[in-house]
């Protein structure tokens, strides 16, 4: 069955220890991608850095060993720019990279940059990580948080006219309502999980996965063990707990995957080789054929084919 996985950091992480893509000592590499039927993967540039001259700098050194990637494994890659191109290499057995932007400070105040970004080949982007940026707040920020910026609000505009998928991923409350106001397309949650289950403030509580449903966006389920049970207890039952929720709360078009591998030490499986046991856990949990291939694949292709068609 085919798989398309809505987060992953091993690019950041791949140029930070001079490792290949092909195969590396991470969580994910194209040759177990490939053979574990990974079909999309999004990879993240990630600067941890404020300050956004060190920050683009940062992604774009990111940006450049993702193109390198790229090219070195022409046989085996493509990158996702189109939702046609994304269509087309359905049955070619190759693996489409979406190249996302996680966390925007490196855009800075100039919209240039987003154009610029766009044209090699940005295609995601998620306003915040944990903290407050000139666009939004963070997660990180507490109670208190605000929401969008007047820039924050400029940027999804742009975003909207280029065709960018927006992530509410890490983004405070204010701000995921008031993005899902404005953004006319379905959002992506790329990597997060059922606050009522595992009380991460990262999680998503109901309140806000509905607001996702009537949006129309998807929930990419995270493997992270902090953000799938808060006992030190994470296990693969567990990770199907948070889906089987979230498919009973607000159906089961609206989830999808987004492993987080290479984002953390600890995550429930142990690489993306061992994808093949989510997909039988799910089944012994009485999920149908359809199901889990709406969870696996057919709802993040529909919101990427949706926004990058535009």
């Amino acid at each position: 069955m085919k798989i398309i996985d809505l987060h992953c950091d091993t690019i950041s992480r791949i140029y930070e220890r001079g490792e290949e893509l092909y195969s590396n000592s991470g969580h994910f590499d194209i040759e177990r991608a490939l053979k574990s039927g990974i079909s999309v993967q999004f990879c993240a540039m990630f600067a941890s850095c404020a300050d956004t001259n060190l920050s683009l700098r940062q992604v774009c050194q990111q940006v450049e060993y993702f193109h390198r990637q790229l090219q070195e494994n022409q046989p085996n890659l493509f990158l996702v720019d189109t939702g046609h191109a994304l269509e087309m290499d359905e049955n070619q057995h190759r693996l489409g990279l979406i190249l996302h932007l996680e966390g925007a400070e490196a855009l800075g105040h100039d919209m240039d940059i987003l154009y610029l970004l766009y044209r090699l080949g940005l295609r995601s982007l998620g306003l915040t990580w944990n903290f407050r940026n000139q666009f939004a707040d963070g997660i990180g920020e507490g109670l208190n948080a605000g929401g969008l910026s007047k820039k924050g609000r400029q940027v999804i505009r742009e975003m909207e006219k280029l065709g960018i998928m927006l992530d509410l991923s890490h983004i405070a409350p204010r701000g995921f309502y008031d993005a899902l106001e404005i953004y006319p397309y379905p959002a992506l949650v790329t990597h997060a999980n059922a606050r009522s289950l595992c009380d991460h403030n990262r999680n998503l509580d109901d309140r806000q996965l509905k607001a996702l449903a009537e949006n129309g966006g998807i929930v990419g389920i995270n493997q992270v063990s902090d953000f799938v049970s808060s006992d030190n207890e994470a296990n693969l039952e567990k990770l199907v707990d948070h889906i089987l929720y979230i498919v009973e709360l607000i159906g089961v078009e609206h989830v999808a995957l987004g492993s987080d591998f290479d984002g953390a030490d600890d995550v429930v499986l142990p690489g993306v080789q061992e994808y093949a046991s989510l997909l039988t856990a799910l089944s012994q949990k009485g999920l149908s054929k359809r199901e889990v291939a709406l969870i696996c694949h057919d709802n993040a292709f529909r919101v990427i084919s949706q926004v990058l068609n535009n």
